[in-house]
């Protein structure tokens, strides 16, 4: 059995278990803590449940037979202009390989709402693998916004899975605005997706953050890829389409020899 550690730095809300095949060993730890890293190296399952008090709250999971990773977590306690909310950040980085799965879900829950429109901004990834699968991830959110910015953390292939695979991306905003990326395949999977960005109502997905934009995919093998994105007012794609008033958008494809896709950000309100 290799190892499996956690460290709580320093003053949010922790708790996470880890439960390994070899030994079956059950671990639960409960924290209050500023930071709070998580590492894991070894077989079988890990849960994370985060909360950056009631600002923020971040799941994970993944299970397998050879599993590694590390999750930071952090609640700033800055209070930004006394808006009484705090800045939260997120940085993940797992592995599967012989088969597994990871699951990530982080989710705004509070907001300075007068100025800023309401809370309720989540990302979700879930990537399912009969081999390899990785996932490499940043969230950060205070009383503004909800940002995913990887650059400088992970500029290219956040997601990927080799075998067998399923991959399923969100950006929710709320009840109107937000996309999807939906991946079935066997084969290989090459996923990028730099950076997502929320302000008020309106999105940017794959794209944002003050950078140049690097949203692009690559699948070697047969299946198939499915793009969503919904927005109330406007939506407009990096390829030129624009939809105003209640805009569904859907790029939907299958293919037996690979497929890729050179830039699918988009933006709406």
């Amino acid at each position: 059995m290799k190892e499996v550690k956690a460290k709580i730095l320093t003053t949010a809300m922790l708790s996470f278990a880890l439960l390994l095949s070899v030994g079956a060993s059950l671990v639960t730890i409960e924290a209050s803590a500023t930071v709070a890293e998580v590492d894991w190296d070894g077989s079988g399952v890990v849960n994370v449940n985060w909360k950056s008090d009631d600002d923020a709250k971040m799941t994970f999971y993944t299970g397998g037979n050879t599993i590694k990773g590390k999750i930071t977590m952090e609640d700033k306690n800055d209070n930004p202009y006394g808006y009484g909310v705090d800045t939260s950040d997120v940085k993940v980085e797992a592995k599967v390989k012989n088969g597994g799965e990871i699951e990530y879900k982080f989710k705004r829950t509070d907001s300075y709402e007068r100025m800023y429109g309401g809370a309720g901004q989540e990302v979700y990834t879930y990537i399912g693998s009969s081999n390899k699968a990785s996932f490499k991830w940043h969230s950060w959110s205070n009383y503004a916004r909800y940002r995913s910015c990887n650059y400088g953390w992970q500029n290219d292939n956040q997601i990927t899975a080799k075998g067998n695979h399923y991959i399923y991306h969100r950006f929710y905003v709320n009840k109107n605005n937000g996309a999807s990326i939906e991946i079935g395949a066997d084969g290989k999977t090459e996923l990028t997706i730099m950076n997502e960005d929320h302000w008020g109502k309106s999105f940017k997905f794959g794209k944002g953050c003050g950078c140049y934009t690097n949203a692009k995919v690559t699948i070697y093998g047969n299946g198939f890829f499915n793009q969503t994105a919904t927005a109330k007012h406007h939506l407009e794609t990096d390829t030129g389409i624009e939809i105003d008033g209640n805009a569904y958008y859907q790029v939907y494809t299958e293919f037996t020899g690979g497929f890729h896709f050179g830039n699918f950000a988009l933006e709406g309100s």
